[in-house]
């Protein structure tokens, strides 16, 4: 019989198993058939006696091997840039505007708003592609930062350029300057009348962000007045006829607000623009810095009420807080003022704090100088 083969009709018998390969061992090591195990972080068995050897055992004796290492360092950058992408991300101009874009900004603070309690998105702004809109020459500074004029093409019917201004927030701002900046944009975006400045649309894609709005080239209403004031042997170019038009263009402009039960909250001759200086000049209400600020929680807070345009707020709404439609006809009528007097402060030589006791007492203004009687 061949080796390993048992009697006849038994089965052979399996082969041997093949020994383990035998692992290197430090040579400074008790052999691998003792029974003493060395302690790593002592550099003694565990019976208490020191190693026989010449040294401790050092780090490379506990090593894996070497591509077990690479490859677990591999792992470990790859987690680590996986983790500073993300948070790049979520640091990006690109994200914060995407997540206020799919949000829906509540109007919880003004239950008068024409669109109190619906949900307004930006997604309803008109983008312009950046690349449609070219700056000019800057205009000057506003709340948010620099105002160009500009051109902007493809708004047309005729394909010419269309004059805007622009509107500009800076790179570097914080979150609440830019939700401020995006409110306004769609506040003015729900207005459509002659004698409210339109708002052209937006350019918010790509950094600066831009609101775009009809370019009006007869500058601020205050300017304009003061501009325009008698000189020594000279008489004003305005007509009392020139000055109840502008009068009577703000007063339909607010007629608007008040039919769709917005309150603008500071009508004032600083706020409202002339399309042109000349004859054929429209007046338009032009800022709603106010009503956007309402919006926000901390509206009330916002430094005081040396912030709040006190002279022309009626008692209740420096008092109480207490914002109608009868707030902006009060404010009107301080404008109506400012208008004749060729843009004079209201309440001359008086004090925010003097103009609160004067007004809360039962105070009035005089009738500005040349104002005819029925107005």
């Amino acid at each position: 019989m061949q080796g390993g083969s048992l009697c006849p009709g038994c089965s052979p018998s399996p082969p041997p198993l093949p020994s383990p390969p035998t692992l290197p061992f430090p040579s400074h090591f008790a052999s691998p058939q003792s029974s003493r195990v060395p302690s790593i972080c002592t550099g003694r068995w565990l019976d208490g006696t020191f190693f026989p050897a010449r040294h401790s055992p050092s780090l490379a004796d506990y090593q894996p091997a070497s591509g077990t290492w690479a490859a677990s360092m591999a792992v470990w950058y790859r987690r680590k840039n996986d983790l500073h992408a993300v948070r790049r991300r979520l640091q990006s101009p690109e994200y914060k505007l995407s997540k206020i874009r799919s949000s829906t900004i509540m109007t919880d603070y003004n239950p008068n708003y024409c669109f109190a309690g619906k949900a307004a998105s930006l997604s309803d702004l008109k983008e312009v592609p950046r690349k449609n809109i070219t700056l000019l020459r800057a205009l000057g500074h506003g709340a948010f930062g620099e105002v160009y004029e500009g051109q902007v093409l493809g708004m047309s019917a005729d394909g010419c350029p269309m004059q805007v201004a622009i509107k500009t927030l800076p790179e570097i701002c914080s979150e609440q300057d830019e939700m401020d900046f995006l409110m306004e944009a769609l506040i003015m975006s729900k207005f459509s009348h002659l004698n409210i400045v339109r708002c052209v649309g937006v350019s918010l894609n790509i950094l600066p962000r831009f609101i775009l709005l009809e370019l009006m080239t007869g500058g601020d209403m205050k300017s304009f007045l003061r501009q325009n004031r008698p000189r020594t042997g000279q008489i004003s170019s305005l007509t009392m006829w020139d000055l109840l038009q502008m009068a009577r263009d703000i007063a339909c402009g607010c007629l608007y607000l008040e039919e769709n039960q917005f309150i603008h909250r500071d009508i004032a001759a600083r706020n409202c623009l002339l399309t042109c200086p000349g004859p054929d000049r429209v007046a338009k209400i032009g800022d709603f810095g106010m009503a956007r600020d309402i919006y926000r929680a901390s509206y009330y807070r916002k430094g005081g009420r040396a912030m709040l345009p006190v002279k022309w707020m009626p008692p209740e709404a420096f008092m109480e807080g207490i914002f109608t439609c009868k707030t902006d006809t009060w404010s009107f009528g301080v404008l109506l003022w400012e208008i004749l007097s060729l843009g004079y402060m209201p309440y001359p030589c008086k004090t925010n704090q003097e103009v609160l006791e004067f007004v809360t007492s039962g105070g009035r203004m005089d009738p500005p100088k040349g104002c005819p009687g029925p107005v």
